[in-house]
């Protein structure tokens, strides 16, 4: 009698645990027979993504005013804003919509006068860093883990993947590279050179929030970051006086106060959740909109830091010292 082998049992891609949040959407979606209500189109190079854009997104006209890593993500976001619309009455997605349209009646997103939170900021905030549970799961994770199990291609889901891991960040302007900005991040160091589909023309000593997405298909030839958001530039103020020119020495000891308060294995990772997560939920949608100060179409410029109340032109403790004046 031949003697049995141990029979190994075959895993399948999809019996692969998903986290908790996108596993109750892919199963509702599988379970109502809804697998074609999300319309993925394919794109595979930068030929057809121009192609794409230039048929779905941006009139012909705009089109080769476009950078096209930049265009890359526009192209992005505007899939992951469809997908999400035809997810959001899912009830396993109630409580994120719920606090992201919280979020958006709160603080008015649009930019200024109305609003220095801007729609390219709230956007990237709401569907990335806004999250909930252990697993930190987001309306992009969520749209992305669909994705996957609808076999989109993989530049999409690739795209997508470097939007949800993306973050803030804080910069100090360097000089230039090329026909880019050259900027250096505080705690990692890191310099990166930069495009900024704005406008505007930075200059070495500025201090930028912004959030970076780096380039992503080799066949682009792209060597260079885009910064997707509206650039906040954060200055002095001395008296009415506004600097461009931001206080580095004067980030560095934020972040020297700050990120022991940051729950991480060392001072990268407390500072990488820092830019992400903040403090609390609203932690840098509060901060842009005490530290604003004022605006031009390229830029949006602020003061002060999150943790000084009285360096914030409108926190509430400002705004009391003013009634005392």
């Amino acid at each position: 009698m031949k003697k049995r082998g141990k029979k190994t049992k075959k895993v399948s891609k999809s019996s692969i645990k998903k986290p908790p949040l996108a596993s109750r959407v892919v199963n509702a979606l599988q379970k109502n027979g809804q697998r074609k209500v999300v319309d993925i189109q394919e794109f595979r190079n930068a030929k057809m993504i121009a192609e794409e854009l230039e048929q779905t997104v941006i009139k012909i006209e705009d089109m080769e005013k476009l950078d096209p890593l930049h265009a890359v993500y526009v192209y992005a976001q505007n899939k992951m804003s469809v997908i999400m619309d035809q997810l959001s009455d899912l009830p396993a997605l109630d409580k994120l919509t719920d606090l992201y349209e919280d979020a958006r009646e709160q603080y008015m997103p649009g930019g200024p006068p109305m609003s220095p939170l801007t729609l390219s900021y709230f956007f990237c905030w709401g569907f990335f860093d806004l999250n909930v549970g252990n697993q930190r799961e987001s309306l992009g994770f969520v749209a992305t883990e669909v994705c996957k199990e609808l076999k989109a291609d993989e530049g999409q889901i690739r795209a997508f993947e470097a939007m949800n891991s993306s973050r803030m960040g804080l910069y100090v302007h360097e000089g230039f590279s090329g026909q880019g900005d050259l900027l250096r991040e505080f705690v990692t160091g890191n310099r990166i050179k930069v495009k900024v589909p704005s406008g505007h023309k930075g200059q070495p000593g500025e201090i930028w929030l912004v959030r970076l997405l780096p380039p992503l298909f080799p066949e682009m030839g792209l060597d260079y970051s885009v910064v997707f958001t509206t650039p906040y530039v954060i200055g002095k103020l001395k008296g009415k006086t506004f600097s461009m020119v931001g206080d580095e020495q004067g980030w560095e000891e934020y972040f020297e106060r700050t990120l022991d308060k940051v729950q991480a294995k060392d001072k990268l990772e407390a500072y990488e959740k820092l830019m992400k997560y903040g403090l609390s939920r609203h932690y840098w949608n509060e901060y842009i909109f005490e530290a604003f100060f004022n605006y031009t179409k390229e830029a949006i410029m602020l003061t002060g830091f999150p943790d000084i109340p009285l360096s914030r032109p409108f926190s509430k403790e400002s705004q009391e010292q003013d009634d005392i004046d």
